[in-house]
């Protein structure tokens, strides 16, 4: 299947009748900067990757996986040919749930689940779960060791769901991300003392989250949210760090950029107007941390959600060739 990047918005070819897309990539190949609506997991069965999601890289390695956010723009480079499981379904219409978006935000850019780190029982849950969508997804066999359909050396399905079956993935990837969510600290914390911290404060930081995405588009600053929160500022901004993985004022910026993103797609909105309502103090400082975050400015961010804007012109990608990429 070839999948054309004219900008760097991909236009994700789902499953007919479906918001859902999964495929077995088996080629050696890379995929240039390009970002969707679609939440998307990468699951290297072979071979690892190295991604680029925003600022931050990731070194995937064999057996581990990789959940990239939606609106994330990111670059994928095959570091060894081999297998690799990818999934990616429209989120967008269940947007709505606050705690899905909240979920999206102590994961962003993307969450890396690492198997030599992460608690046996805990991956071997969320490998169930994932066997259970490319069961759902592809019929009873596994797909890695079948080629119902094969394209490039992927194997792709292109058979109809049975009946329910496309609302039964969706709430196992719901189910996916809210126990993300919850353990958040599980994939965030690198030794035992800190996760045994992160879990006792869980609560707590989990209110903060709450009242963050409620109140992200005021004045908030650490020294308020710490007294929110009932904790000294020091202590809060280590906790927080240890909780999230990010610093409070980078959740607080990236909470502020997503939603600026969604105001994007309004025309009626000009690039002022989405800067304040979505908590910058400034144009200025709205622009400038926006492309820092999505390699584009806002305005042409918008035009490229618009379907009208190449991948060149970006100063930020002016030198690399646009091409076909097929997987």
């Amino acid at each position: 299947m070839k999948r054309y990047y004219e900008d760097a918005k991909e236009h994700v070819q789902h499953k007919v009748n479906t918001s859902l897309r999964m495929f077995i990539n088996r080629l050696h190949a890379d995929f240039p900067a390009h970002w969707h609506t679609d939440i998307e997991i990468i699951w290297p069965r072979e071979a690892p990757y190295k991604v680029i999601c925003g600022n931050q890289t990731y070194y995937v390695e064999v057996d581990d996986i990789l959940l990239i956010c939606p609106t994330v723009l990111h670059e994928i480079f095959s570091l060894s040919p081999g297998t690799r499981v990818y999934i990616q379904a429209d989120f967008s219409g269940i947007g709505a749930i606050k705690e899905i978006d909240k979920a999206f935000h102590l994961m962003a850019p993307a969450l890396h689940i690492k198997k030599k780190s992460c608690p046996p029982d805990v991956y071997n849950y969320l490998c169930s779960q994932m066997n259970k969508i490319m069961e759902l997804y592809f019929g009873s066999t596994p797909p890695i060791y079948t080629h119902e359909k094969e394209v490039d050396e992927s194997v792709i399905s292109y058979t109809k769901l049975a009946d329910y079956d496309e609302l039964e993935i969706y709430s196992i990837l719901m189910q996916l991300i809210a126990f993300c969510g919850k353990n958040i600290h599980l994939f965030k914390e690198s030794n035992s003392q800190a996760s045994a911290g992160a879990l006792k404060n869980s609560l707590p930081l989990n209110n903060v989250c709450n009242y963050i995405a409620e109140h992200f588009s005021e004045d908030l600053s650490l020294e308020s949210v710490a007294s929110f929160a009932g904790f000294s500022k020091y202590h809060f901004e280590r906790i927080f760090s240890d909780y999230t993985g990010v610093t409070f004022y980078q959740y607080l910026q990236q909470i502020r950029i997503n939603y600026a993103t969604t105001l994007l797609s309004n025309p009626e909105l000009s690039v002022t107007d989405i800067s304040y309502q979505s908590g910058f103090a400034s144009c200025t400082a709205f622009t400038r941390a926006f492309k820092k975050s999505t390699g584009y400015p806002p305005s042409k961010f918008r035009v490229l959600n618009e379907e009208q804007h190449p991948l060149s012109a970006n100063p930020h990608f002016a030198d690399r060739k646009l091409r076909h990429t097929v997987v």
